[in-house]
């Protein structure tokens, strides 16, 4: 059943195992209502990024909000995105800019050292923002497809942070507000890879017993 404000499609993945329902129905529209997300919501989905892990404790990710209406920042963070995603991710209401730092403090040494986890924490955050938002009825689209040197230039990024991803947050909407091209896409089912595809044990490739004991489902 959908929640209010949501675009009226099943794109709940059959699963094998139970998850969580926020898991089994998260999905990435390109639609979405002109409806923008309460401040109280937008602000637990950043405290759920908040709290997610990072290596040492780092904390790196970054959000900047751009909210429709409110200032000019939602029409410059939309002018950095690709040409195909400029084509409906205007549309959402709330585009966020996530990004993480390049480096880290050394707890050995005291000294700013690389952090090739960076991304990696940036991922945590962004799904736990993702969560949470998928909790209180609204939907997100992490979008990889921008320029980061257009989006540095337009935010003043400071060059210790790397931009990631533009998030895309709002209410789903219906498919047939988007182009034609698009809407087979929206209204196309969601699909995931089996889990013996991705659940290996002893050596890489061969699916773990896990899958085949007693009592699991076929």
């Amino acid at each position: 059943m959908s929640r209010p404000g949501e675009a009226p499609m099943d794109k709940r993945v059959p699963t094998r195992f139970p998850v969580l329902r926020e898991l089994a129905d998260r999905w990435s529209p390109r639609s979405f209502l002109d409806r923008a997300p309460d401040p109280r919501q937008l602000c637990s989905i950043f405290e759920a990024a908040r709290l997610a892990p990072s290596a040492h404790n780092t904390q790196p990710s970054r959000f900047l909000v751009a909210r429709k209406g409110v200032g000019d920042g939602h029409a410059r963070l939309s002018a950095c995105l690709s040409e195909a995603n400029q084509v409906w991710a205007p549309g959402a209401p709330v585009l966020v800019l996530a990004s993480v730092m390049r480096e880290r403090l050394s707890q050995v040494t005291g000294a700013m050292v690389p952090y090739p986890h960076a991304m990696h924490d940036l991922g945590l955050a962004v799904m736990s923002a993702i969560v949470q938002a998928q909790s209180m009825g609204l939907h997100c689209h992490p979008i990889a497809g921008f320029e980061p040197d257009l989006a540095r230039a337009a935010f003043r990024v400071p060059d210790l942070f790397e931009p990631g991803l533009i998030l895309a947050i709002g209410y789903a909407g219906p498919a047939d507000a988007l182009p034609e091209e698009l809407q087979l896409k929206e209204r196309g089912s969601r699909t995931r890879r089996v889990l013996e595809e991705v659940l290996f044990e002893g050596d890489w490739g061969l699916p773990s017993p896990l899958l085949a004991a007693p009592g699991s489902p076929p």
